[in-house]
C-alpha cells in the first residue's frame, strides 16, 4: 500500500550529516520526498512510497552513531500526493554551513570505511591465525610422518641385514652340500676302485682255481687211461 509520511526527528541531527544518511536510505527504499533542517534544530522528512518502505525507513534513521543521536520521531501519516518524483536534500542555510556539514559527512563515511576495514583485517587475522595453526598441524603430521618413514626405513635396513645374514648362511649351507658331493664323489670313486680290484682279484683266483683243476684232471685222466 502506498502511503505518504510526514515525520519530524529530534536529538543531535543537524550538523552531523544526517540529511545526507537519510537521503541514501531513501534512495535505496525507492522512497520519494525530502529531507531539510528545522529552525527548532529538528530534521523534517516527507516521504511518500510502499508502507513496508516506509517502516523501514524510520527504523533505520532511529540510531546513535557518532555524532548522530537520535532522541526522538514523531510521524504522521497521510494518504500520497504523488508529486514527488525523486528524493532531495533542501539546503536552505548559507554556503559556509552546508560546507562544513558535507565536511562532517565524509568523515563519517571515513570512520565507517575504517571501521569495517578495521573488522575486515581482524577477520582476515583470525583467518591467518586458523591457517597457521592448521599449518603448525600439518607441520607436526609431516613430522610425525618423517619419524614413521626414519622407523620403517631402519626396519627395512634391519630387514636387510637379516637377509644378508640369511643368504650367507644359504651360501655357507651351499657350500657344506658342495663339500660333502666332493666328499661323496670321492667316496663313489674310492668304492668303484675297490669294486674293481675286487673283481680283479677274484678273476685272478678263479683263473688259478681252474687252472690247478684243469691239471689234477689231466693227471686223473692220465692215470685212468694207463
Amino acid at each position: 500500500m502506498q502511503k505518504r509520511a510526514e515525520i519530524k526527528v529530534y536529538g543531535r541531527v543537524q550538523k552531523a550529516g544526517f540529511r545526507d544518511f537519510i537521503d541514501e536510505i531513501a534512495f535505496n527504499l525507492n522512497l520519494n520526498g525530502f529531507v531539510k533542517n528545522l529552525d527548532d534544530g529538528a530534521v523534517q522528512v516527507v516521504c511518500e512510497g510502499d508502507e513496508t518502505a516506509i517502516s523501514d525507513l524510520l527504523k533505520k534513521i532511529n540510531v546513535t552513531q557518532y555524532p548522530i543521536r537520535v532522541e526522538n520521531i514523531d510521524v504522521t501519516y497521510k494518504k500520497p500526493t504523488g508529486k514527488y518524483k525523486t528524493f532531495e536534500i533542501i539546503r536552505d542555510e548559507d554556503l559556509t554551513t552546508a560546507t562544513y556539514e558535507r565536511m562532517d559527512v565524509a568523515a563519517r563515511y571515513i570512520r565507517e570505511m575504517n571501521s569495517n576495514l578495521c573488522q575486515k583485517m581482524d577477520s582476515i587475522g583470525g583467518k591467518i591465525d586458523i591457517l597457521g595453526g592448521k599449518m603448525d598441524s600439518l607441520g607436526g603430521k609431516m613430522d610425525l610422518l618423517g619419524g614413521k618413514i626414519d622407523v620403517l626405513g631402519g626396519k627395512i635396513d634391519s630387514l636387510g641385514e637379516k637377509i644378508e645374514v640369511f643368504g650367507g648362511k644359504v651360501d655357507s649351507f651351499g657350500g657344506k652340500i658342495d663339500s660333502l658331493g666332493n666328499k661323496i664323489d670321492l667316496a663313489r670313486v674310492e668304492i668303484t676302485s675297490e669294486i674293481r680290484i675286487s673283481r680283479e682279484s677274484l678273476r685272478s683266483h678263479l683263473d688259478n682255481r681252474i687252472s690247478t683243476i684243469e691239471r689234477e684232471l689231466a693227471f686223473i685222466k692220465s692215470k685212468v687211461i694207463s
